[in-house]
């Protein structure tokens, strides 16, 4: 071949090569690397489609290593959940007993029941007056049954409520609290709004206690409410100090609480504050 002539078309021949090299390349290399892809992809395709049927089929596709893993994990869960419900069963036990005549049995009569509250009320009056702690008008929410015979509609909540009541009152006795006085435990909160949200697990019955008390043992009280044998659960807590005297000063005169002074309840300790307490109990439905 003339070399001239070589030289003289150089720039096409370099061209022409250039389109083999890229003819090559694209058969020898590109052209089975995209059809291995492309058959990855499809075998890929095919696989979604079929676990899409299964899914569809509501089929679930698993190993015998995460069948062990997962039956694993539902008895642990059952335990668990076998050991929730002996707890809350104890502790609602108590809850939900009636009062029980001499002989140990539960009452069956209306009339006797009516007649074990109001001695039952009477009891933890005199263990509060024992104390010499001083007590608000109607602190304890004593129900005034009156003449009247409860139903036993009526009765089933108003044991609930005694059996807080009394559980507050030991509560409340405690040394360690060093209690002052006991404005009341109201079961009629103002402006109570439902917290349940687990309402098929439990009712809340909602209450109130105020009482004064030494601010250091604020915290002794909270303890020993959430540890109490019934389920308390506290909503809020508020707490008055100094500026509390001026209304225990003007309340003076219609406050002679069981005999007590009211010069003995204004001349009090700057340590000694007001404490209004908002909470509730569980009554799980076991």
């Amino acid at each position: 071949m003339d070399i001239s002539y070589i030289k003289k078309n150089k720039f096409w021949i370099s061209i022409g090569g250039g389109l083999v090299f890229v003819i090559a390349f694209y058969f020898c290399v590109v052209s089975p690397f995209r059809s291995r892809k492309t058959e990855e992809m499809e075998s890929l395709e095919r696989l979604l489609t079929r676990l899409e049927r299964y899914e569809t089929k509501g089929h679930m596709i698993r190993n015998e290593k995460w069948i062990k893993a997962e039956e694993a994990k539902l008895e642990t869960i059952k335990n668990v959940q076998q050991e929730y419900e002996l707890f809350y069963k104890e502790r609602d036990s108590h809850f939900e007993k009636i009062f029980e005549s001499v002989n140990g049995e539960e009452i069956k009569d209306e009339a006797l029941w009516k007649n074990r509250y109001i001695q039952g009320m009477n009891v933890l009056l005199d263990r509060i007056k024992n104390r010499e702690i001083p007590l608000g008008e109607n602190a304890l929410s004593l129900k005034q049954w009156k003449v009247k015979i409860p139903t036993w509609e009526e009765i089933v909540p108003e044991q609930k409520k005694f059996w807080i009541t009394e559980e507050l009152v030991k509560i409340i006795l405690k040394d360690e609290l060093k209690v002052e006085s006991l404005e009341g435990i109201n079961f009629e909160m103002e402006n109570a709004v439902s917290t349940n949200v687990y309402t098929e697990l439990y009712d809340i019955i909602p209450f109130t206690i105020k009482v004064s008390m030494n601010v250091e043992s604020l915290l002794f009280l909270m303890n020993e409410l959430l540890k109490s044998k019934l389920s308390f659960e506290i909503k809020s807590v508020n707490i008055g100090g100094e500026l509390n005297r001026f209304r225990v000063t003007k309340g003076a005169e219609k406050s002679s609480r069981l005999g007590q002074p009211a010069q003995k309840r204004s001349s009090r300790s700057p340590s000694i504050v007001d404490v209004v307490i908002d909470a509730y109990v569980l009554d799980f439905k076991t």
